[in-house]
């Protein structure tokens, strides 16, 4: 199976939010988008990081640390939501909930800007963590738009149509992707991201 190098549930959810249709960009005041970025800030960089040296010690030392680091559900959805805003404009919110045995809830509320008509979408989904070795996937047993069910196949489709429109790679919502540099693994409690490193 292939594998890409990126954040798991960034690559697997970027495909989701710019594979939509409609999901064009929109403009926004420069003092609202920095508003925005300051108030991620004091949640994402500890993350960001957090991520930085666990690469760089694993690229030094060519072994893992052996440690566990514990992120909120709140700075794991900063960290996200940042990530998203810089890919992509129609991201209004999100939020992740984070459960044992690897359970992950979310909201995304997609804002379709001033097209005619347009008014936010709400996406909801509930999925496991799986992984094997280094590599991790979202196994979802639930996606929602607004309150339609949709089948993460027919979301698929759509991915491999859009990518194949603009001749790039598709990514699926069930594909297999690698653990950044220097994580080890992933788990969930109660509201929390346990990160081994």
């Amino acid at each position: 199976m292939k594998t890409q190098r990126l954040l798991p549930v960034s690559a697997l959810l970027f495909w989701l939010l710019s594979g939509l249709p409609g999901l064009g960009t929109y403009p926004a005041t420069a003092a609202a988008a920095r508003q925005d970025k300051t108030d991620y800030l004091d949640q994402v960089l500890p993350l960001i990081n957090f991520l930085e040296e666990a690469a760089s010690f694993r690229q030094a030392n060519g072994r893992f640390q052996g440690r566990v680091a514990e992120f909120s559900e709140t700075q794991v959805s900063a960290f996200f939501q940042y990530i998203f805003s810089e890919q992509t404009a129609s991201l209004k919110s999100l939020a992740l909930r984070l459960f044992p045995a690897k359970r992950v809830e979310g909201w995304i509320v997609l804002d379709l800007g001033q097209q005619p008509g347009a008014a936010s979408q709400n996406l909801y989904f509930s999925a496991k963590i799986e992984q094997e070795g280094r590599r991790v996937r979202l196994n979802f047993s639930s996606l929602y738009l607004e309150t339609q069910r949709i089948q993460p196949a027919v979301i698929n489709a759509l991915i491999d149509l859009i990518a194949r429109v603009q001749g790039q790679e598709a990514r699926h919502l069930d594909d297999w992707y690698d653990l950044p540099e220097g994580i080890s693994g992933l788990e969930t409690a109660a509201g929390k991201l346990l990160v081994h490193y």
